[in-house]
C-alpha cells in the first residue's frame, strides 16, 4: 500500500512510498522490520532516489 513515509525502511519522511501495512479496526499502520534482501532493497534505494528526484523538480516548478 502507498502511504506517507514516517521514515520506515530508510524511506525519507514525507514521500509516498509502497510499504508492508496491516490494518485494524480501520486504522493503518506500517509493519516493521519486514526483512528485506538485497535485490529489493537495491530496488526500493532506486525508487527512493527517484522519488526524491521528482520531489525537487516539483518543488523547483513551484518556486519560480
Amino acid at each position: 500500500m502507498a502511504v506517507c513515509s514516517d521514515g520506515s525502511y530508510d524511506v525519507e519522511e514525507g514521500l509516498i512510498s509502497s510499504f508492508p501495512v496491516r490494518v485494524r479496526g480501520g486504522k493503518w499502520e506500517i509493519v516493521q522490520k519486514v526483512p528485506i534482501n538485497e535485490f529489493s532493497r537495491d530496488k526500493i534505494n532506486k525508487s527512493v532516489a527517484e522519488l526524491k528526484e521528482e520531489k525537487s523538480m516539483v518543488s523547483a516548478l513551484l518556486n519560480q
